[in-house]
């Protein structure tokens, strides 16, 4: 049963209205006793109504949407297919970008709290910002509807997530070198779905891990470029090389081909995302899909009917959509 307004007074013993009032943050009612009755309601689990925020709070018609960049085309395009399905429905779109900085993203949250929006989506780098989970949670049991995409970590019943499955995108790019008989493999970005799937891939396939083949902490197709250039130098190089994103993969192959090294016949490059960018590159990129602009959609929908205080049906709190190999010019067999 749900947890309700009358049941978080009766056990802090205080009246219907004090706890309305501290709920939505109101400086009305003392500090402690706002503070008191936010804690029993979370220990109660309360999990607000939208619909009831909405008699507390004027509409803003406008939702704020968290991504880590702008100029990555992936979050462009996830940018773009959210803006538009909420711009049918009548509501505005804060784009937010945290240039992958922890601060950014609090100062979002905390200005999401002021009530700026009628509700939020947290898009991707959950492996970066697990930090503000919380934070986001308590955003989200202060009337504030929470999605979050490509991100985990929270409760689905409290945040509904819509995702791609990384874990499987990863695996796939793996498979495929190995099955044109890659061994030296290696593997870039901070991500640790997709390097799960990758190590399981090579696993399965009896071929060791090497650690020299592992960077971590590169997103960009900047850090792509330093990759490059660091494996152009390796005495033994890899032979193949899996990108978290199609941008880094980016990155890779022309700091690749600054350096000498030919893209396939030396290095096989992978990606994950398939922008569009990907199949006009030179070589066009190998990559493994991700739904995004039917992830944006659903995130939005999901958002909005959340907004509207309607129950969601429980498929709808986690929703993981299937990525797909797509091999373009940018892999070839091992030569070696």
């Amino acid at each position: 049963m749900s947890v309700t307004l009358n049941d978080i007074a009766d056990k802090a013993g205080v009246s219907l209205a004090t706890v309305s009032l501290a709920l939505n943050g109101n400086e009305k009612v003392n500090i402690d006793t706002r503070e008191r009755i936010q804690r029993i309601a979370r220990e109660m689990n309360y999990i607000p109504n939208a619909r009831a925020r909405a008699l507390v709070n004027k509409s803003t018609k406008t939702i704020g949407l968290v991504i880590p960049e702008v100029i990555n085309p992936f979050f462009a395009e996830l940018a773009q297919s959210i803006k538009s399905y909420v711009r049918d429905k009548g509501f505005n779109l804060i784009l937010c970008s945290t240039d992958y900085k922890s601060d950014e993203e609090k100062r979002y949250i905390n200005m999401f709290r002021s009530g700026q929006v009628d509700g939020a989506i947290f898009a991707c780098v959950g492996d970066m910002m697990a930090e503000h989970n919380q934070m986001i949670t308590q955003l989200a049991r202060e009337n504030v509807p929470v999605v979050y995409v490509d991100r985990d970590g929270v409760d689905n019943e409290l945040i509904p997530v819509i995702k791609s499955d990384l874990f499987s995108a990863a695996y796939q790019a793996a498979d495929h070198l190995i099955n044109l008989g890659h061994s030296r493999i290696g593997f870039i970005g901070q991500s640790q779905e997709r390097l799960a799937g990758f190590k399981k891939a090579l696993k399965e396939a009896e071929i060791e891990v090497k650690e020299q083949y592992i960077f971590y902490d590169y997103l960009t197709i900047e850090g792509g470029y330093l990759v490059g250039k660091k494996v152009a130098t390796m005495q033994k190089m890899p032979t193949g090389l899996i990108a978290i994103n199609d941008e880094m993969a980016i990155g890779i192959i022309q700091s690749l081909t600054a350096n000498g090294v030919k893209v396939p016949e030396d290095v096989s490059v992978v990606g994950i995302d398939n922008i569009k960018m990907a199949n006009f590159y030179n070589p066009p990129l190998t990559t493994v899909d991700i739904p995004v602009e039917k992830m944006g959609q659903k995130a939005a929908a999901v958002l909005l009917k959340k907004i509207a205080g309607y129950e969601l049906d429980p498929t709808e709190k986690y929703i993981v959509f299937p990525s797909e190999l797509i091999i373009r010019a940018s892999t070839a067999s091992c030569g070696e």
